[in-house]
């Protein structure tokens, strides 16, 4: 059984289970409520969206462990495990034309890419007063008026979660109070928007956030085009779009191109280095800045 095959076994078998028993747990606890005799149509579809939402994360998740040098390959596998899922088709040729399914992934593994990261941050900033947040978390927090930023920051953050720009926060508890200073892309692929989220990223450097990008396959780094979007240089990006990007897959490699280890370490210094940096000098945070 050569390597491909091995991870496909591993993601059909893992992502099966993982949503067999998040879908049945889902069920029984809302079978378990009162005047519920029965589920409707629409509580059925919201189930089975949160099980392969938390079918796909745990199947990454857990896999990059397993797999760390074949993170493309391990996603495209779990894709072909959910595909086959939704459409009872193995044949990749026909299922390429399963289009409902294919939609249903597109919906599901976004925002499943978009937890498991702030998972795994969560693990790699233990010890530290540093979280990365769902977009709607910090919606909370604004909404509460429980982040301490200025006036100025909070008008613009509000500003970024009505227009969905980022996909995580990154935010420092100090004494008691919570401060948003990053701003995070989660992107399972390089070239999905991305001249939009170079537009995104610097606007949020010049109001000196923290911008960075999180990629799960970064393929895409191999041409000059988009390696240059990320490192400026060159005309029509003469400046860098964030800064950093942090590439799961490893790639390419290069200046502000990062290749992101699976325990996050690399990660945690920089995080740690942009909140040292928007708390004491952030007049330096700007598109310029560059973690050590």
């Amino acid at each position: 059984m050569n390597i491909e095959e091995k991870i496909y076994d591993y993601s059909l078998s893992h992502y099966n289970n993982v949503y067999k028993l998040t879908k049945e747990r889902l069920e029984a606890e809302a079978m378990d409520k009162p005047h519920n005799s029965i589920l409707s149509d629409s509580k059925k579809k919201e189930i089975e969206n949160l099980a392969q939402l938390e079918a796909i994360k745990t199947t990454m998740t857990d896999g990059r462990l397993l797999f760390p040098d074949d993170i493309p390959l391990l996603w495209n596998s779990i894709y072909k495990a959910h595909l086959y899922r939704k459409s009872g088709i193995s044949d990749p040729e026909v299922v390429a034309n399963a289009i409902a399914a294919a939609q249903s992934w597109k919906a599901a593994s976004g925002h499943a890419f978009e937890y498991m990261t702030k998972d795994l941050a969560t693990l790699a900033f233990h010890g530290t007063s540093i979280r990365f947040i769902l977009q709607k978390d910090l919606n909370t927090l604004l909404k509460a008026n429980e982040l301490a930023n200025e006036v100025r920051d909070i008008s613009w953050l509000k500003e970024q979660v009505k227009t969905d720009n980022f996909d995580l926060y990154a935010v420092n508890d100090v004494d008691d109070k919570t401060y948003c200073f990053g701003c995070v892309q989660c992107k399972t692929s390089i070239r999905d928007r991305v001249s939009r989220d170079r537009e995104i990223s610097s606007t949020a450097m010049s109001a000196y956030f923290w911008s960075i990008s999180i990629v799960l396959d970064g393929t895409y780094l191999s041409t000059p085009k988009y390696r240059t979007m990320v490192n400026g240089g060159e005309s029509p990006f003469l400046d860098n779009g964030w800064h950093g990007m942090y590439d799961l897959s490893g790639c390419y490699p290069v200046d502000r191109i990062y290749a992101l280890d699976v325990q996050f370490d690399l990660l945690r210094s920089h995080a740690i280095q942009a909140k040292d940096a928007w708390l004491k000098q952030r007049q330096w945070l700007d598109r310029t800045w560059r973690a050590k």
